[in-house]
């Protein structure tokens, strides 16, 4: 791992970020954000009306919640986008990061729940299935909400090589980057051969646990500590949660993502309360002694 933040891959690394997070950027991406939902609604309403010729009309779903559903989808992208830039600034922030991108797929499924009811779905003949809308998006607001606690309880864990952490993690960076370019195009190409749905998140979240792991092996390498350690591996196991709730069904999949938001608030809790801030000052208080 290079400590040098002037090599080839970081100056990638920031220049890339340099124009993510440029203001016109932004402006761009989210203009084209309206731009496809105003789209993709005006082409769901033409062909429940039965104006779009075949094969559109096959490649159109009718139902105009998949519109919202395509709307999160493209919203998802641009977090898992900042997502993947975050990570160089801290592991931490990323965590965050990534309970705001769990809460958003919660209410994205609700909308999809939603949709069964204008499809043509009775409460009557399913009374699970208002179980199952309200255990989601309740879902999704706690989990909002273990973001803010989760932000407050952490603990900033400095390391003594900083910038060479830094450096690795970017490093880490641009290999999520490559991921999210390769996977979303191999999604991409698998819905349009066979025309089943998205699994862009799942590819995503699996390579995410490997990278967690990476992590807890960079700090490793930068400052050995227990603590360091588990923090980082507690971590992993929480994306690990996170990740089995996109394979399951609705219900199990919303208590698991709670599950994951509340260990990884319990890790936080338990790291300010117990644990070193200052692995340094904690060695050298030992030392003294």
């Amino acid at each position: 791992m290079s400590e040098h933040p002037s090599c080839l891959p970081v100056w990638c690394y920031d220049t890339l970020r340099e124009h993510w997070e440029c203001p016109a950027t932004l402006r761009r991406i989210y203009g084209v954000l309206v731009v496809v939902f105003i789209g993709s609604a005006c082409a769901i309403v033409l062909n429940a009306w039965g104006l779009l010729p075949e094969p559109y009309a096959r490649a159109v779903p009718r139902s105009p919640f998949d519109a919202i559903r395509m709307a999160f989808s493209l919203i998802l992208v641009v977090e898992v986008l900042e997502l993947i830039f975050t990570v160089a600034d801290s592991v931490s922030k990323a965590m965050g990061k990534q309970l705001e991108i769990m809460a958003l797929l919660l209410l994205r499924e609700s909308f999809t729940d939603i949709s069964l009811l204008n499809a043509g779905a009775s409460l009557d003949q399913d009374p699970l299935l208002l179980v199952q809308i309200g255990v989601t998006a309740v879902s999704g607001l706690l989990l909002f909400a273990f973001r803010g606690i989760f932000r407050r309880l952490h603990t900033p864990y400095g390391h003594s090589n900083i910038r060479g952490y830094v450096c690795a993690k970017k490093y880490i960076s641009l290999f999520l980057l490559l991921t999210f370019v390769l996977g979303g195009a191999y999604d991409l190409g698998r819905m349009a051969v066979t025309g089943e749905k998205t699994v862009f998140f799942h590819i995503f979240y699996t390579v995410l646990i490997f990278t967690d792991i990476l992590l807890v092996l960079a700090g490793q390498y930068y400052m050995p500590s227990f603590q360091a350690t588990f923090r980082n591996s507690g971590y992993a196991v929480s994306t690990l949660l996170m990740r089995m709730s996109m394979g399951a069904q609705h219900l199990t999949g919303a208590l698991l993502c709670v599950l994951a938001g509340l260990y990884l608030l319990g890790l936080a809790w338990t790291i300010s309360r117990f644990a070193d801030k200052c692995p340094e000052d904690a060695e050298r208080q030992r030392r003294q002694r």
